[in-house]
């Protein structure tokens, strides 16, 4: 009876430190989680480039593929750009692209084309299109220069014949549009796609 009156308590006992084990690993996985929930910080606010929709013209003719641009590491992000007045480059402290800038490129400068009245016309390159002529373009540049406080963008495009590879035109086109105010994410972005906005109708009408 005696031994029978023991064995309670020491299994009582037992299950006490098994709970306060358990409780106590509960207990810092919670902590763990809302120390990592309070250093994540928020995603930079982001913004877009427009494809313009007014002042276009473009001439009828065969079909054509618009292939993404090509560009140096430091376009080849969703980082706004900046140069400062040693040509040193950094980015915009708290903004960015919508999306990788020559993928984005890519994009309005197609429905630039649709928006001049050439939806059919124009494609990317494996969508379908038998495109007679290719589109090849290059980002340049594509920043704000903090000493001038100007948005520069320029590309470099090139009208191939998909038959034979052969260069039938090409052209460099640059613009150039001041920021306004203290440069900012909201400033640094509607000023670059200002610029952004005369190189597409250039190119457009041009092509």
């Amino acid at each position: 009876m005696m031994g029978s009156a023991s064995e309670p308590r020491g299994g009582s006992t037992r299950g006490r430190s098994v709970d306060r084990r358990g409780w106590s690993f509960r207990a810092l996985s919670l902590m763990v989680t809302l120390g990592l929930s309070a250093c994540a910080s928020p995603p930079p606010p982001t913004f877009d480039l427009t494809a313009p929709s007014s002042g276009l013209s473009a001439r009828g003719g065969r079909q054509l593929a618009v292939t993404e641009p090509v560009a140096l590491e430091t376009l080849n992000s969703q980082q706004i750009v900046v140069h400062d007045k040693a040509g040193a480059v950094s980015s915009l402290t708290g903004a960015q692209w919508s999306d990788r800038l020559p993928a984005l490129v890519q994009t309005r400068l197609i429905e630039t084309f649709a928006n001049a009245g050439q939806l059919r016309r124009v494609g990317r390159p494996g969508d379908g299109t038998i495109a007679a002529f290719q589109l090849a373009t290059e980002l340049r540049q594509f920043y704000i220069t903090a000493g001038t406080g100007e948005a520069v963008v320029q590309i470099a495009a090139r009208v191939i014949d998909a038959a034979t590879g052969q260069v039938i035109s090409a052209r460099i086109f640059t613009a150039k549009v001041p920021t306004t105010g203290t440069l900012s994410g909201p400033a640094g972005a509607a000023a670059l796609n200002e610029a952004l906005g005369v190189v597409l109708r250039d190119i457009v009408r041009w092509a």
